[in-house]
Parts: C-alpha cells; structure tokens; sequence
C-alpha cells in the first residue's frame, strides 16, 4: 500500500463522471438523512457484524469496494478491524455526505460513480469483498439481477459478493402489553403507501425480490453461497421504527409531494398517527444477508 493517502476522484473526471440528472434516488441527503442512516447502520450491526463472518479477512493485500456510500460510516467501521494492509474502495453517485477524504482512514478512497451503470475498466476484476446493504430504493421494476451482474464484474476469482436488505417478507407489527387491542394500524397502511410511492407505483416493499438474491447468485454462477436472516431485538424496536417514519418523512417531500393532490399531506398524517403509537406499537422485519463466492 502506498504511504501518500489516497486522492479522492474529482467530478470532472470524465472516464469517472456520471451525469446528476441520472440520480434518481428518492431520500434526501441533509444532516436528517446523514443522522437517519447513521442509526440505521447500527441498527443493522446490532446483534450482529459489520461484514458477514462467513468472509475472510485476515489476509494480505484485501481489496474491498463498499456500494452505495450514503454518510460512509460502514467503510469507517470496517477500516477499523481489518488488516493495514487492506484498501477500501467507496462508490456512489454522490458522495457529499461523506467526510472530506483526509478526515477518512489512510486505506479510504471514494469514487463518484453510478453503480447501477457499467464501472470504469480500472475496476474491473479488482475486489476479493464487494459490499452492498440497504440498495433497495435503486433497484428497478423489483428486479435486482442488472445490479448483481454489474458488480460481479468487479469481483476478481474467488471473491465474495455481500448483499444485505430488508426483508418485507418478514414484515410483522409488534404490540406491547400495554396497547389497546383492536386499534388501527397505520404502519402497515404507511408501508403500503410509501411502497406504492403514493399509490402511483408497483410496490416494492411488497415484492419480496431480497428473497430472490440466493437464487440469483445461483443463476448467475456463485458459489457458497450464505443466507443469514435476523430479525431486530425488541428493546431496539422503537429506534427502528424512527428510522422508517423519518424515511418515509423524507419520501414524502421529494417524491409523493410532485403528485400533488394532496398525497404527501395524506402520508404525512399516516406518520403522525403511526409516531402516536409509538409507545405501545412497532414493527419488525428481518435483517437479510446474503454472501456469494465467484468461483476460482
């Protein structure tokens, strides 16, 4: 590994470069939203692991490329136990959400990068761990299979790929003693909702394609392949239900208010009936983690 850190790639690379007006992503990106997946990264470690333990990292040289950055806390995390020796590489379509590049671990490069399109050759065939998690607002018509084989390319020979979503299969309402019995449940009518973007779209959150990814990594050639399913403790219930009403806050501005008619003020009320439950009501929803290994 080079001694000089490594130099963030600028916009105006034009072999790196992709146009912002591609940028469909449908959260924000203030310190609202930096704060919401920051909770939802530890969240998600709760009980659990920063990368799946069923992938080897006590090893010389790793390269290791972090997909979809957000606030770049989990490439942070991860710098922190893996060997000196290893570099990780982070890609997004905007990356202003991340600390500025000398504020980041020595081993830390960030790239700007649509991930969904084809990646520049100088990454290609690079990572033995290529890390995805919480994706699922860019995956298109609920079918993640484009996305998965798009970043096989940047898997060298034996590499691992991980993948980690909701699973909305596992979807349940979680009541505490102390709730009244028979009342109405709006959190499953603001999952419909934000799911259906208003009632406008087929729904995502309904689709269940997490569930597919084992079968997708089979068809398309990995091997070892791991399915790990957890659903969140209930002592952190509470705190993952914030997490999902200030998403689905952040949905309503940017993409259900445009439709007009007065849906995202529709939304809004199924948010403020669900956070007045919020004493006695939650949800749970397995975390689902699936590894695939290219093979030799």
């Amino acid at each position: 590994m080079e001694d000089q850190k490594p130099d963030i790639q600028i916009p105006d690379d034009p072999d790196l470069r992709r146009e912002s007006t591609k940028d469909k992503y449908i959260l924000e990106r203030g310190f609202h939203a930096n704060t919401r997946q920051n909770l939802q990264f530890y969240l998600w470690k709760d009980g659990g692991y920063t990368l799946h333990p069923s992938i080897p990292v006590n090893l010389g040289g790793l390269h290791v490329a972090e997909i979809g950055l957000a606030t770049g806390i989990w490439l942070v995390d991860l710098a922190g136990y893996l060997p000196p020796s290893a570099h990780i590489d982070g890609f997004d379509i905007d990356i202003s959400q991340c600390a500025p590049i000398d504020w980041l671990p020595s081993n830390v490069s960030l790239y700007t990068v649509n991930c969904v399109e084809p990646f520049p050759e100088q990454f290609v065939g690079k990572y033995d761990i290529v890390h995805i998690q919480l994706f699922h607002l860019a995956v298109q018509n609920n079918d993640p299979e484009p996305i998965v084989k798009n970043l096989l390319t940047l898997l060298k020979p034996g590499g691992y790929i991980s993948w980690g979503e909701y699973d909305y299969s596992k979807w349940e309402i979680v009541r505490s003693k102390q709730a009244t019995g028979g009342s109405i449940d709006h959190l499953t009518s603001l999952l419909d909702d934000i799911g259906t973007i208003g009632g406008t779209k087929p729904d995502w959150a309904r689709n269940f394609w997490p569930a597919r990814l084992p079968e997708i990594y089979k068809e398309n050639g990995l091997v070892e392949i791991a399915v790990d399913e957890r659903p969140f403790r209930k002592e952190v219930l509470q705190f993952q239900l914030d997490t999902a009403l200030m998403a689905s806050d952040e949905i309503a501005r940017t993409a259900i208010d445009p439709l007009g008619n007065g849906k995202g003020d529709r939304t809004r009320e199924l948010i403020q009936k669900a956070f007045a439950d919020r004493g006695n009501k939650a949800f749970n929803v397995s975390r689902l983690t699936v590894v695939g290994r290219r093979p030799v």
